[in-house]
């Protein structure tokens, strides 16, 4: 059952995120015009050793989360190959993980690199508070690939990051170390099986005009791993390619959200519409409206693009998208206030359902869930609680958690409106279909 919270105790980690920041000023552009000269000041001595071109590939993956882990697996079919990372914790699951692949040693001894021919660098690269682009990780990851790699080493960058990057701070290292180098953005998508990773393909790209020969040093490594590599000209393109598919998604769902609010005025199901535009069999593709987008990709991706490219449109979906949590959830306080009497001694109480940041996660990276939740908190107007199968009442201390047991109709009914943000896995979502007296609320399909 839900206890009672009292009262409601918010963390500020909740209450430090400001979608309206920069809407009408722009964003900091990122990385600053010297980051060049501040990664060249970084660099150290270059190792004498030199790789013999004839050498078996042991690649190296720097950073062994979500994208990582894909890494290690992909290029542990075919080579040898070290998942690297600084977090012990991390290292000890993948070391389980990986036990039964000969091919495959995961490891915080940055030592180990020594060894390597290929150095993958799949390390965060996130926004902060400012929603500038914070490339500490990837700067620490190439000052370590500094600090092992041998010259004729090939260093690709697969972290999603703004156009310019990759020549801006693998660069310089690239020629002064005698690198081969580029980037190739990751397209793994949390939660998919099909297509496997080795099945996607795989866009790849060479800082020739840098280091000429970096192109094909990547291309003979990638074309063993993957099903099919598609070579472009220059970074800056595979960067673009990543930024362009991930923004495309983030518009197309701003867009679906509009037309849901357009729908509602007129008394319209939008997911029926959405079902019925879904039948044309040309020019459309479906998307559906939802609470708002989360992960590590697809609400940071379109800062990238901004910081440095005027982009008026997917400013506009941005900015829509990160207030819709805070917009959908004065909609529902305003409809329960409406129908709740004024001397009343207790709150609405409200059920939020689905917490990870999409379907069949419990990764809470950028949850539109959670900021639902926040904002209904912030409104004093209601009692929250949540329900999330995959979720622990540990990583949301904020709130209480309804537990799996209690997920029945006589304790559902004890709620007065209950939302569903998504179609979280391990829920029978049959029982609210005959709750007498509980508003019912579907933002997803």
């Amino acid at each position: 059952m839900v206890a009672k919270p009292s009262p409601l105790r918010l963390d500020t980690s909740l209450l430090d995120y400001k979608p309206d920041a920069f809407s009408n000023g722009g964003l900091p552009v990122t990385p600053p015009a010297d980051y060049e000269l501040e990664v060249l000041h970084e660099l150290s001595t270059p190792v004498d050793e030199v790789i013999d071109p004839q050498a078996r590939p042991l690649v190296a993956v720097i950073g062994v989360g979500y994208v990582g882990t894909h890494l290690v697996n992909n290029f542990g079919r075919v080579h040898d190959t070290i998942g690297f990372d600084v977090s012990e914790r991390r290292v000890k699951e993948l070391q389980h993980e990986f036990s039964q692949n000969s091919r495959v040693r995961v490891t915080s001894n940055a030592s180990d690199l020594d060894e390597a021919t290929h150095y993958l660098i799949s390390v965060p690269t996130l926004l902060l508070a400012d929603r500038s682009i914070d490339a500490s990780y990837l700067r620490s990851a190439l000052r370590t690939v500094a600090a092992h790699a041998r010259r004729g080493a090939t260093v690709v960058i697969e972290s999603s990051v703004a156009v310019g990057m990759t020549r801006q701070l693998l660069g310089p290292l690239a020629k002064r170390h005698g690198y081969f180098a580029g980037m190739s953005p990751e397209r793994v998508d949390p939660g998919r099986i099909d297509p496997p990773a080795h099945a996607i393909p795989k866009v790849v790209s060479g800082l020739d005009d840098v280091v000429p020969g970096s192109l094909n040093s990547i291309l003979a490594l990638y074309s063993q791993a993957f099903d099919r590599v598609v070579p472009v000209s220059t970074p800056e393109v595979a960067e673009m390619t990543k930024l362009y598919e991930n923004c495309q998604r983030m518009m197309c769902i701003a867009y679906a959200n509009e037309m849901a609010d357009a729908c509602q005025p007129h008394g319209i199901d939008p997911f029926e519409v959405c079902s019925a535009a879904a039948t044309k069999p040309f020019g459309y593709q479906d998307y559906t409206p939802g609470v708002g987008v989360g992960g590590h990709c697809i609400p940071v991706n379109p800062h990238y693009l901004l910081s440095n490219s005027a982009f008026p449109l997917l400013q506009a979906a941005s900015d829509a998208m990160a207030r819709r949590p805070a917009a959908l959830a004065r909609r529902a306080v305003d409809k329960l206030l409406r129908r709740w009497p004024a001397n009343a001694v207790c709150k609405p109480r409200v059920l939020v359902v689905g917490v990870g940041f999409k379907a069949g996660q419990a990764t809470l990276s950028n949850s539109p869930g959670l900021d639902l939740i926040k904002h209904l908190c912030l409104s004093s107007s209601v009692d929250v609680g949540f329900a999330d199968p995959l979720v622990s009442q540990d990583h949301v201390p904020q709130v209480p958690r309804l537990d799996d047991d209690a997920w029945n109709a006589e304790t559902l009914k004890s709620f007065d409106m209950i939302i569903v943000t998504m179609r979280q896995h391990g829920l029978d979502f049959g029982l609210l279909d005959n709750l007498d007296g509980v508003e019912v609320e579907f933002w997803c399909k």
